[in-house]
């Protein structure tokens, strides 16, 4: 679904902030892509990754280990950058750790309703009443 423009609040990120380290399947994935594109080069990028993923599940467990050996190092090494990266300064005024509040989804503002969205709370509405409505009427018919 298409949002409306202007409609979300969402904090911008620092272009200065450390990127996120990849995980051992993306890492897997960077090495696998190249040799999958060589062998078959009329594959589309969804087939590409569907492969990927074939190859990951099937892969022995001494390579995943390596792999996720990697993505350990890889996320130390981003955790000492983020931790330079805020002694100075960086990512001070929006971190919800420091006590901040982090921003609610979609700014605050209540969702629009679904399609026939109001139409449905007045058919519930109708719904109850015709309920009250049959005890009634079978008074009535007494």
């Amino acid at each position: 679904m298409p949002r409306a423009a202007g409609s979300s609040k969402k904090a911008t990120k620092d272009p200065n902030a450390p990127k996120r380290p990849l995980s051992a399947f993306f890492l897997f994935s960077q090495d696998e892509r190249p040799d999958i594109k060589k062998k078959s080069p009329s594959l589309s990028v969804g087939d590409i990754s569907k492969e990927i993923g074939s190859r990951w599940k099937k892969v022995s467990d001494d390579v995943r280990k390596r792999y996720e050996q990697k993505a350990a190092d890889e996320k130390k090494k981003y955790e000492a950058r983020v931790a330079e990266y805020k002694k100075s300064g960086g990512g001070a005024s929006s971190s919800p750790a420091k006590g901040g509040k982090a921003p609610a989804r979609g700014g605050g503002k209540k969702a629009a309703p679904a399609k026939g969205g109001k139409k449905k709370a007045a058919s519930k509405a109708k719904s109850s009443d015709e309920e009250d409505d049959d005890d009634d009427d079978d008074d009535d018919e007494e």
